[in-house]
């Protein structure tokens, strides 16, 4: 399940730095870090509170499509 876990956060992570670009992606990560906090690389097994997280962050529909095409 590990590997899973480490496959789904770095495919978030190239998914944020397509749709955001790497700056922006840099400075969700560090948001999310401060406030939750959540690593950028235990992403993938704290789904539900990068979901959340994002969503304060980006929004409701920004966050659930950014779920959407990472997990294709």
């Amino acid at each position: 399940m590990e590997r899973f876990d480490a496959l789904l956060s770095a495919t978030l992570y190239d998914v944020m730095k397509e749709t955001f670009g790497e700056s922006a992606s840099t400075l969700i990560y560090c948001l999310m870090e401060r406030q939750v906090p959540l690593k950028r690389e235990d992403v993938g097994e704290k789904i539900d509170a990068f979901h959340a997280s994002l969503k304060k962050l980006v929004g409701s529909e920004v966050a659930q499509t950014i779920l959407a095409i990472s997990l294709k």
